[in-house]
């Protein structure tokens, strides 16, 4: 009895062996397949996006469907890299939005990543919330929103400016963004030229152009766009008390 027991046991260890090098087998063939998909999805938007490198590539809920995003950009491309789909995905059943929230949180990286010392920002680093907004010195909305700005910050609402003339570089708002950026005391600056109030034009190196990319990067149409701390847009002027409600509103979910 002994000696066949050694023997089913020894049989049992070669099972085991066996097995365990099909599973290991599996397993890099799996991983060489999942490494040619990862490539077919590179070149195919290589072709179609000549220049621009992703940032990640990740399986989507559809199957065969691959999740593609280039800065704070989504895309959609097939498992074989031949087919490319630009729009949002639902799931039906639910009617989830799977696009949206991933989109914003890189629309709000973006933003962090532009840094602090690229903005002008009115209110305390202890504020309860914290919006970034795009800007044109000579926007009628942008000038009403900066109206409020201390009842923006007396509700716990701190503003961080990014320039935004949509005129384009050259024109006037552009020269009045880049003499506020310049000034030696910014706040004041913004604060006069956007009452109308003539500031001195002044020139030096400044982040405007970067500013405006980085607008059209995340989409930005018009001013002022308001961009909250996980990256959802606000397109246009939001009264304080109002947008003091929103946030807090959302704090409380």
């Amino acid at each position: 009895m002994k000696k066949n027991f050694n023997i089913r046991r020894k049989q049992a260890g070669i099972l085991s062996a066996a097995a365990l090098v099909a599973l290991l087998s599996f397993g890099n063939s799996q991983a060489a397949e999942d490494a040619a998909t990862i490539k077919r999805v590179q070149d195919g938007i290589a072709k179609l996006i000549p220049g621009e490198k992703p940032d990640s590539i990740t399986e989507s809920m559809v199957p065969g469907l691959y999740e593609v995003m280039i800065g704070p950009r989504l895309f959609y491309v097939s498992g074989d890299g031949k087919y490319l789909f630009n729009g949002k995905l639902f799931e039906i059943a639910t009617r989830e939005d799977l696009s949206t929230p991933k989109i914003s949180l890189a629309k709000a990286d973006a933003i962090t990543k532009a840094g602090e010392g690229n903005m002008v920002i009115f209110g305390p680093e202890d504020s309860k919330h914290t919006i970034t907004v795009f800007t044109d010195i000579d926007c009628g909305y942008c000038r009403k929103l900066h109206s409020e700005i201390t009842q923006y910050n007396d509700l716990g609402i701190r503003v961080r400016y990014m320039m935004y003339p949509r005129a384009g570089v050259g024109s006037a708002s552009y020269t009045k963004a880049v003499s506020v950026w310049c000034a030696d005391d910014q706040k004041a600056a913004m604060t006069l030229s956007k009452s109308g109030k003539p500031i001195d034009e002044k020139l030096c190196d400044n982040p405007i152009v970067d500013h405006m990319k980085l607008g059209e990067l995340l989409g930005v149409t018009g001013t002022p766009a308001v961009f909250l701390s996980d990256g959802e847009l606000l397109p246009g002027y939001v009264p304080a008390a109002k947008m003091s409600a929103y946030l807090n509103g959302r704090t409380n979910q």
